[in-house]
């Protein structure tokens, strides 16, 4: 399956832009990311797979009004309302277009290529990768942002935290998505021929008094329905409070997948 499961199923703006936790909490370790990696005022930035616009906008912050980002989706409904976004923020210097990793927007070069939670979704992304860097000047940076699903556990053992982690893993097994795609970053990138790979690591861990009972309660709800057949309405319904509960009841905690970053650059020949 291509690209997400919210952006496949969206009837609304509100499907593309949910209020949910998951994309404000990811965003200062992409910001963060990209700055490390070396975003600079003036770059040339191509997102893949830009759903709604949330990883072009804060490249957009780095690169500048000298700068200039493109990001590119399939379905025309998720273009023009990336590009609604890109307007009522006046950012003119953002811009998306149709496209897809087999056939993304040419006729341009650029300083940078990113994208966050894209490759899981992918069932060659080494080849994936090969295609996009042709559109990378040489030297260009590779910025890609996966997860390990794995790593998400509770301690001491939670119920209703490992209960909505396996549907979960059960939902990427069924949609034929990649739970460990970021620890694969690193052969991934080999294969597609970069150098100077470099990696970073970040994740969330907490209590019952911590937004990540919300967060996964959140994950669950948007991603389970309707490719999950155990999963109930209630039981969703339910699953944040059940969760803070638990983990208020044995005073223990919770941690999230872990969001790893991998940058690398084009060979210069």
């Amino acid at each position: 399956m291509d690209g997400s499961l919210t952006r496949e199923n969206a009837e609304s703006h509100a499907d593309l832009d949910p209020s949910s936790l998951l994309g404000p909490t990811l965003a200062p370790f992409t910001r963060r990311f990209f700055t490390e990696a070396g975003l600079k005022p003036g770059m040339r930035v191509l997102d893949v797979c830009s759903v709604s616009g949330d990883v072009a906008f804060i490249a957009r912050e780095i690169v500048g009004e000298t700068g200039h980002v493109v990001g590119f989706d399939e379905p025309p409904a998720v273009v023009a309302y990336a590009n609604e976004r890109a307007s009522y923020r006046k950012l003119e210097n953002v811009e998306f277009v149709a496209g897809t990793l087999e056939n993304p927007p040419s006729g341009q070069q650029f300083d940078a290529v990113v994208g966050r939670l894209v490759l899981m979704y992918r069932k060659d992304p080494a080849r994936d990768l090969r295609g996009i860097v042709q559109l990378l000047r040489p030297g260009g940076l590779v910025l890609f942002q996966e997860v390990d699903m794995l790593a998400a556990t509770s301690l001491p053992r939670a119920v209703h935290v490992e209960k909505a982690r396996e549907w979960i893993l059960d939902t990427f097994r069924l949609a034929d998505i990649d739970p460990q795609m970021g620890l694969k970053l690193h052969p991934t990138y080999t294969s597609a021929g970069l150098v100077n790979i470099q990696m970073r690591v970040d994740g969330l861990i907490g209590g019952s008094e911590s937004a990540l009972p919300t967060l996964l309660s959140d994950v669950a709800e948007t991603i389970i329905p309707p490719f999950h057949p155990v999963a109930s309405t209630d039981e969703l319904d339910e699953l944040e409070e059940r969760i803070r509960n638990e983990l208020a009841e044995s005073g223990g905690v919770m941690s999230s997948a872990l969001l790893i970053s991998a940058w690398a650059t084009r060979p210069d020949r």
